[in-house]
C-alpha cells in the first residue's frame, strides 16, 4: 500500500545515526497540555528514576575544594556499587557514568559564595517491574539522604526525582508500525477515493512524561487526507 510504502522510503532515508547507549534525563513534570500531540503514541516505562544532586564545598584552598568534592563523589561511587540498581551519572541532557580522571568532570565556581565550587550529578536507579515506583523512589531517596560528604561539602537535591531512557529511537519502528495502522483504519472508514499523506515521519522520536514512571513517545507528523 503506498501508505506503507511512504513509512518504508522515510525510514530508508533516516539520517540519524542511532547510538545504543545513549540516555537521555527527562527532569519536566506529566504532560500538561495534549493538544500539540499526535493521536498515535506509544507508552513505555523508563529506564532509570533519577535525583539531581549539587555537591557544593567552600573549603579555603581551590585544590582542597577539588579533593573533597572527588572523594565525595568516589564513596557515593563505592556505596552505590553495594545497592542493586544504583548508578552514579553526570552529563547535560545525555548522562553518562561518572569517571572521575575524565577531564569534562570540572567543578563549577559559586557566583554567590566566595571561595566556592560546586558540580551537579545524577543518582540513578534502575527501575525494576518488580517492585512498586514509589518503593523504589524511597530507596533512591534513602541511599542519598544516607550519603556521607567529605569534609566541608554540602550535598543539596535539585528538583524531583526525574526519569532517564535509553536510546528512546529503538522504538521507532514501533511507533511507525503503530502509525501505519492507524492509518489503514482511516482509510478503510472514509473509502477509496481518499489519498492519505503522512509528513513528518522523518522527524526524531519525541517523549512526554505521562506517569510517575511512565513515558509518552511519538513522532511528530501530520496526516492529510483528500477526497475525490
Amino acid at each position: 500500500m503506498k501508505i506503507i510504502y511512504l513509512i518504508l522510503l522515510c525510514l530508508s532515508l533516516n539520517v540519524f545515526a542511532q547510538d545504543y547507549t545513549q540516555e537521555i534525563v527527562i527532569t519536566g513534570s506529566r504532560i500538561t497540555d495534549y493538544e500539540e500531540m499526535p493521536s498515535v503514541t506509544v507508552s513505555k516505562n523508563a529506564d532509570f528514576l533519577v535525583q539531581e544532586i549539587r555537591l557544593i564545598n567552600d573549603s579555603r584552598s581551590p585544590d582542597l575544594r577539588k579533593n573533597e568534592i572527588i572523594e565525595t563523589i568516589n564513596n557515593l561511587i563505592k556505596s552505590s556499587k553495594k545497592r542493586q540498581g544504583i548508578e552514579i551519572s553526570y552529563g547535560e541532557g545525555f548522562l553518562i557514568p561518572i569517571n572521575l580522571n575524565d577531564d569534562s568532570l570540572q567543578l563549577i565556581e559559586s557566583n554567590k559564595r566566595v571561595d566556592t565550587n560546586y558540580i551537579d550529578i545524577f543518582v540513578k536507579v534502575a527501575l525494576d517491574s518488580q517492585q512498586s515506583s514509589k518503593d523504589q523512589i524511597a530507596e533512591l531517596r534513602h541511599f542519598i539522604a544516607t550519603s556521607k560528604p567529605v569534609s566541608r561539602t554540602e550535598m543539596e537535591t535539585r528538583g524531583d526525582i526525574g526519569l532517564s531512557i535509553v536510546n528512546p529511537e529503538q522504538y521507532r519502528y514501533d511507533i511507525l508500525k503503530k502509525i501505519s495502522l492507524e492509518n489503514q483504519k482511516i482509510k478503510a472508514v472514509v473509502g477509496g477515493d481518499c489519498d492519505i499523506k503522512i509528513m513528518g515521519l522523518e522527524n526524531r522520536v519525541t517523549w512526554e512524561r505521562s506517569g510517575v514512571a511512565e513515558l509518552t513517545l511519538y513522532i511528530p507528523y501530520e496526516t492529510d487526507l483528500t477526497c475525490r
